[in-house]
């Protein structure tokens, strides 16, 4: 494949995630606004966000097998359609419910293309840049939803929250007809068959579990009980792929002691980011009493400084190894932790982009290196389960992050203590993330000068 061929389909490949990414946190600003406009509450309003981030964590365990069984034209052409699709239903009332299923359409479509992307992008691509390569992929990964709070501010502020979907449908649009045109096969079709039993249990499994998580506080009976079901079925779900010859996620993968730790690193880095990108707007906007575009806009020069470290950390790890990234990124979210345990009313909107900044510059020099390292030694046939794995458990703790820490901060009469509260539990994520981490590098890179 010639270097011009690579360029033109990551092009299009990393800018259509990039889109799916970005979708996924652009109704986090907008959630106080859609929670009065719609006449709902916070709690339910979050499920525009969190059930998104959930939708694409259920839906990418499919995606290995959906990866075989399709060409890859074939792949992108019909889940960039259901995205559409998804987008245009989105808006069409002032519905919650018919604006939850358009973002659910979305999130199904994006589960798999996010797997999908990051697949096709360490296929195309030699090896020996895939440090590179996952640089990139990871400041899409990190990017897309640190500019999704921005942009849904600047757009709430001018325009109606429908306007947050024609903006994605535009750009979906000019991606599917990229790829129709210039988007070649550069895969086969496989004769592979896809166990509905396992994708039906493992929807329902995992969906029961983390939608009992916000029912808690309305109904502890039938939240216990919705979770004590989808944990049941979820455990079959588990344990029916230890006996498919084609399972629909590898669990042996779970035995390489290097996958496991770094698989772990990365869900907490990803459940840092998410919590923390739904907590700031909600204090910016209900705390200091400022704009929902002021509050986008105070995370935009985060995620700028995201988008230019991300690509440097993946060329220095190419070359250099994965220690002093991973060490600094721990460093800065450590350092950016302790000021938000003594924000308060008078807080200025330049402190809170300071430290956002610095934080989102440790989560760049972590995620792309956690995510390298969980596929390194991955044989070339595990890859797309890797990353399957990768994704799926990725986007289940920003999902039950986002839920749980909006739930949290919204139970104490006041909202500055529960986002007090909410932000010790990430201090407390930041602190296992060192811990296993630290693990990683000792039992892999100590003998290393």
């Amino acid at each position: 494949m010639t270097k011009k061929k690579r360029t033109v389909i990551a092009t299009i490949l990393l800018l259509t995630a990039f889109t799916a990414l970005l979708n996924q946190t652009v109704m986090i600003t907008a959630l106080p606004v859609m929670a009065r406009t719609l006449h709902i509450s916070l709690n339910l309003a979050q499920w525009l966000t969190a059930g998104y981030v959930l939708m694409i964590g259920l839906t990418t365990p499919l995606s290995a097998n959906l990866a075989e069984k399709f060409s890859s034209r074939q792949l992108f052409l019909g889940i960039v359609s259901l995205f559409i699709v998804g987008t245009i239903i989105g808006p069409l009332t002032n519905s919650f419910y018919i604006i939850l299923l358009g973002r659910l359409l979305q999130a199904m479509a994006g589960g798999v293309l996010i797997t999908f992307v990051m697949v096709s992008m360490l296929a195309i691509y030699p090896p020996q840049k895939r440090g590179t390569v996952m640089g990139f992929v990871s400041l899409v990964i990190s990017a897309g939803p640190a500019i999704g709070p921005s942009l849904s501010g600047l757009v709430i502020n001018y325009l109606s929250w429908k306007y947050l979907f024609y903006l994605v449908l535009v750009i979906m649009i000019c991606s599917l007809l990229a790829g129709f045109l210039w988007l070649p096969n550069y895969s086969e079709k496989q004769d592979v068959k896809i166990d509905f039993k396992s994708v039906i249990s493992s929807i329902v499994g995992m969906g029961l579990v983390f939608s009992s998580i916000t029912v808690f506080e309305q109904n502890f009976n039938v939240a216990l009980a919705m979770l004590v079901i989808g944990l049941a079925i979820t455990a079959y779900f588990l344990r029916r792929q230890t006996v498919l010859d084609k399972p629909l996620l590898n669990i042996r993968l779970f035995k390489r002691p290097s996958f496991l730790l770094m698989i772990i690193a990365t869900m907490l880095v990803f459940a840092i980011l998410m919590g923390t990108e739904a907590l700031i707007p909600i204090f910016i906007e209900n705390v200091i009493h400022q704009s929902s575009l002021l509050a986008g806009l105070a995370m935009l020069p985060g995620a700028v400084a995201n988008a230019i470290m991300a690509p440097l950390v993946g060329r220095y790890y190419d070359g250099h190894g994965p220690k002093l990234p991973i060490l600094s990124g721990l460093i800065l979210l450590i350092l950016s932790s302790i000021p938000f345990q003594t924000m308060n009313e008078q807080t200025s909107v330049m402190w809170i982009i300071t430290i956002y900044i610095v934080r989102m510059l440790g989560i760049s020099m972590i995620m792309s290196v956690t995510t390298t390292e969980s596929l390194k030694g991955l044989a070339t046939s595990q890859i797309g389960y890797g990353t399957a794995w990768n994704n799926t458990l990725r986007q289940i703790s920003g999902s039950a992050s986002n839920t749980i820490l909006i739930v949290i901060a919204s139970l104490p009469a006041s909202l500055m203590v529960g986002f007090h509260v909410a932000m010790s539990i990430i201090f407390g994520a930041t602190f296992l993330l060192l811990l296993v981490c630290s693990l990683y590098l000792f039992k892999f890179y100590t003998t290393e000068g």
